[in-house]
């Protein structure tokens, strides 16, 4: 009986594990430009999503970079992103109140996820 009730178990447990992956956050090659606006390049082969929040307006902004693609935006005295590869989604929720482990790379990156 306990043997019939692992076996029945085991497909749904196995199913609840998130599949994950290295952020990749080290494709990112920050700076400003002249006007104070920060920009990201993706210096990495493959393409990736990028999540980006201004502290100021903390809009959250989803862009996708593809190899060697760029991401631009205004100008802004503090900001958090995560960096996944496409199809993949940070393992925590991109909101100021993980802004502290975000900031420390304190995450992966789960494939598959419905995006939030």
């Amino acid at each position: 009986m306990i043997r019939w009730l692992l076996l029945l178990l085991l497909p749904t447990a196995a199913a609840a594990q998130e599949r994950t992956m290295a952020h990749v956050e080290g494709c990112l090659v920050w700076s400003y430009g002249p006007q104070g606006n920060i920009s990201a390049y993706n210096e990495c082969s493959r393409p990736l999503t990028l999540l980006f929040m201004d502290f100021d307006d903390q809009a959250v902004i989803r862009n996708e970079l593809a190899a060697g693609g760029r991401f631009t935006g205004q100008r802004t005295r503090g900001f958090m992103f995560t960096a996944c590869p496409v199809g993949s989604e940070p393992s925590l929720r991109f909101a100021l109140e993980n802004k502290e482990p975000i900031a420390v790379s304190l995450y992966n990156c789960v494939i598959g996820r419905p995006v939030s």
